[in-house]
């Protein structure tokens, strides 16, 4: 079913962390060694005696065009800014992998990119995660943004064979079955271990064909046999949930999330100042106003 159906709560600190560099650390499976290039290359920037050079800015970006081809343009995006922000992301890379080589955190065949990623790791290890408190006072002062339109719970099966979703939806109005036993036993969904229930979501955030008839059920009203390029959905409306503030009990884990990430994002940039100063970076710019006018 894919992420049609979900909303992610993560409640794996680890995870979460990693997913908090977003797009830098998707990144990393791009990751060219910046003390490769030879001596007599242009060199863009120093890290103690490590450098990155014209040669390697331009493959990391040729790389990124290539991998994100069909991505759009960011909004007052400019070659120029484009070019700064790679060759941050690579001093970035380089400063954490050099950060891990002095923590010991290096394995005799660790690539870069595990280096980087045990890094990450152990500079999140101090963080402490939100506690409810911390997260319910943030809450109080933040409903505004908790704010979300109308949203529908439903709980749903999904299964491959036609005559056994008719066969279900009878069973379940004549009662011989609940909703939840049939999930659980016969959904090939996802949600099938929790009963079939589906967290609460807006309308357009369904498959097209479930949405289509989400509008016309009433709560506790089974639908119809519905195909879709998954299978056969069965579906019944739990309940209309109206637009409004999020109760906190609802938002608790997405505000324990978020200030989680921004203890993460202010420790990792705390961390960067000084490790620039520690590991003596320095970018020539003359060199990279040259790679900027390209």
């Amino acid at each position: 079913m894919g992420n049609q159906f979900f909303t992610l709560k993560s409640k794996n600190v680890t995870r979460l962390f990693l997913s908090c560099w977003g797009c830098f650390f998707l990144l990393l499976g791009m990751l060219s060694c910046p003390a490769c290039g030879s001596r007599d290359q242009e060199v863009l920037a120093t890290i103690g005696k490590r450098q990155i050079t014209r040669k390697q800015l331009e493959e990391r970006i040729k790389q990124y065009r290539t991998t994100f081809s069909h991505a759009a343009p960011q909004e007052n995006s400019t070659p120029a800014k484009l070019e700064r922000f790679f060759l941050d992301q690579m001093i970035e890379e380089t400063l954490l992998e050099m950060e891990g080589r002095r923590r010991g955190l290096a394995d005799r065949d660790d690539a870069p990119q595990e280096i980087i990623r045990k890094t990450m790791i152990a500079l999140g290890q101090g963080i402490s995660y939100p506690s409810r408190q911390e997260a319910l006072t943030y809450y109080q002062k933040h409903k505004a943004s908790y704010r979300v339109p109308q949203r529908y719970s439903i709980t749903q099966i999904l299964v491959a064979d036609e005559h056994l979703a008719w066969e279900l939806k009878e069973k379940i109005e004549k009662h011989q079955l609940t909703m939840a036993e049939a999930a659980r036993k016969y959904s090939l969904g996802e949600e099938s271990a929790g009963g079939g229930q589906v967290e609460p979501m807006e309308l357009h955030d369904f498959l097209p064909e479930i949405a289509k008839v989400i509008p016309h059920l009433k709560p506790a009203q089974l639908s119809p046999v519905i195909h879709s390029p998954y299978g056969y959905h069965l579906v019944r409306l739990e309940q209309v949930l109206p637009a409004g503030v999020l109760p906190f009990s609802a938002a608790e884990n997405k505000v324990k999330d978020e200030l989680y990430a921004r203890k993460l994002r202010k420790h990792f940039n705390q961390w960067l100042t000084e490790a620039k100063i520690r590991y003596q970076v320095v970018i020539q710019p003359p060199l990279l106003e040259a790679v900027n006018e390209k």
